[in-house]
């Protein structure tokens, strides 16, 4: 038996407004489109007003998509009222969260699933997608709950961070299982036990079972947004059968803040602070990242790479040799025809902490940035505007 105590749509509704008009020195309201009844697709906007939103990184974080999903609701009041706590303020100062409490207005109010699982609705294209699009959010948390019965299966207790396996650029497929794997560790930590899954698993067990097409799961939403602009997205089921309200919220809430704490850290490849999706092309001994002296141009500047990182020519990924044990090259070359005016940052990667005699594009001495780790020197530079046909040769001497 499902259980007991389902907030309903109204309730809901009601609660996230009083949350906005509490804590109006936080918390805003957007309303980023209607449902086909009319009712309002709202995002909540949280964050510290008095730091300036260009400094931050940007999450977005999906409730409701579908009715019948009863544990989301229970989820999204509980992060809401987190994040006016002392523990979060660390989080509000660094971060612009987005919440849509309701993705799914209708179904929530009818207790449906409500929108195709096969495919985005037209009202998630002119809601959540343009939402998106706007904001370019470095990270995309789309939250679904599961009840004993989910299209012809019993999910008994079944909890999981979900991972796109189609998100194959660069080394996305190492970082998103190092951060699923580090969600699930912490929600262990409360007591909450997660497995990892990934769209696949959910697409071998229709096929397997020989069910109708709409028993997949649906995160069609992070796959365009992932291919528009390089947001690291992941999916969550949390279980509104086994556990009481409380514990539901609870479970999705340990989850959802051990990611948010990642976005205040500094992974060892990246040189700034956040979430760490600026590996565009390359993979860790050499990359092309976004460039840019804030969060905001950051974003834009990994937009607009992205778009075009097919045009970087194989081998030259960037393509990195090394000839000796003292110096390293790395090739750049560009094919595009439309510039990169605001130019590229590229990184690599030497073992150790050599000291850097020389480093030079196209044999002119240019400045750069370190950052180490436990074993390794990460070297950053940033190039100017990046034309059609143009070669970069980067040589460092140690």
């Amino acid at each position: 038996m499902e259980h007991g105590n389902i907030i309903s749509y109204d309730e809901l509704d009601n609660q996230v407004g009083s949350f906005i008009h509490n804590n109006n020195e936080i918390a805003r309201e957007e309303i980023i489109g209607k449902s086909d009844e009319g009712r309002d697709i709202k995002a909540v906007h949280v964050t510290n007003k008095d730091i300036k939103t260009e400094e931050k990184e940007i999450v977005l974080i999906i409730f409701g998509r579908h009715g019948d999903e009863f544990g989301t609701r229970d989820v999204c009041l509980a992060l809401l009222d987190w994040l006016t706590s002392v523990n979060a303020k660390r989080i509000i100062d660094r971060q612009h969260l987005i919440i849509i409490p309701v993705a799914n207005p209708d179904g929530c109010f009818y207790n449906i699933f409500g929108l195709p699982a096969n495919n985005i609705s037209n009202l998630e294209k002119n809601s959540i997608l343009r939402l998106g699009e706007k904001y370019l959010p470095d990270i995309v948390m789309d939250i679904h709950s599961v009840g004993m019965a989910k299209r012809g299966f019993n999910w008994g207790g079944l909890e999981a961070v979900i991972i796109d396996e189609n998100a194959d650029a660069g080394e996305d497929q190492y970082i998103l299982r190092q951060m699923a794997y580090q969600m699930i560790n912490d929600a262990a930590k409360a007591g909450y036990p997660f497995l990892l899954h990934t769209t696949q698993f959910y697409q071998n067990l229709r096929k397997r079972e020989n069910l109708p097409t709409d028993s997949g799961f649906n995160n069609y939403v992070n796959e365009l947004l992932y291919k528009y602009s390089h947001s690291l997205t992941f999916g969550m089921e949390v279980n509104h059968f086994a556990f009481k309200p409380e514990d539901t919220a609870k479970s999705g809430l340990a989850v959802i803040k051990s990611m948010l704490r990642m976005g205040n850290f500094s992974f060892p490849w990246e040189y700034y602070t956040g979430y760490p999706n600026k590996l565009l092309c390359g993979d860790f001994l050499c990359s092309i990242k976004p460039k840019g002296i804030n969060a905001h141009e950051r974003r834009e500047s990994r937009k607009n790479i992205w778009s075009k990182r097919h045009l970087f020519k194989p081998p030259y990924n960037p393509y990195r040799e090394m000839f000796n044990d003292h110096s390293v090259k790395i090739t750049v070359s560009y094919c595009g025809d439309e510039e990169i005016i605001d130019g590229i940052t590229i990184s690599f990667r030497v073992r150790g902490r050599p000291k850097i005699k020389k480093l030079s594009i196209n044999e002119k001495s240019t400045q750069y940035y370190t950052k180490k780790d436990i074993c390794s020197t990460y070297l950053f530079l940033d190039s100017g505007r990046i034309k059609k046909n143009d070669i970069l040769e980067i040589v460092a001497e140690f």
